[in-house]
């Protein structure tokens, strides 16, 4: 008898031990549901938190993007119109430097066209001012050495 009631006590004890186990693994299996409800309610609180600091923030953060970008803005127009007054006045001495050589080649062709035909050219104007000017200007000085010959000659 002894042998069972061992048999039995160990029966007990086990079965014992298996329900405080089993009590244990529902208490753990609770805990991991509450765990697992307590966290996904964090996460949902987290993300509406997470949402409402966008909403307040978000305006704040589009109202400084928009001031950058206007002083973005109004940088790059100075410097864009600068670039294109710079570019504005290289085009202008270029053209003006391109219409000087271009009157040239023109003014050259045509005289030199003139002259093959046998006509005056402006050129030859000028020159043949020049020398009536120096003839004047001869004939002036001896005109004078002439009258203070005379006046010499008279008071002789």
């Amino acid at each position: 008898m002894d042998q069972i009631n061992i048999e039995e006590e160990k029966h007990d004890e086990q079965a014992e031990q298996n329900s405080v186990e089993t009590k244990r693994a529902r208490h753990s299996s609770r805990k991991s549901v509450l765990d697992f409800r307590k966290y996904t309610k964090q996460i949902w609180l987290a993300g509406l938190g997470a949402f409402s600091r966008a909403e307040e923030e978000g305006n704040k953060l589009f109202d400084s993007l928009v001031k950058v970008g206007e002083e973005l803005e109004s940088k790059t127009t100075e410097i864009a119109d600068q670039t294109v007054e710079k570019v504005s006045e290289k085009a202008k001495e270029s053209v003006t430097d391109t219409k000087d050589k271009v009157e040239k080649l023109l003014d050259n062709s045509v005289n030199h066209s003139l002259n093959r035909l046998g006509l005056i050219t402006p050129k030859d104007l000028q020159h043949l001012e020049k020398l009536l000017l120096q003839l004047h200007a001869k004939v002036d000085a001896l005109a004078e050495e002439q009258a203070q010959i005379k006046d010499q000659l008279k008071k002789k």
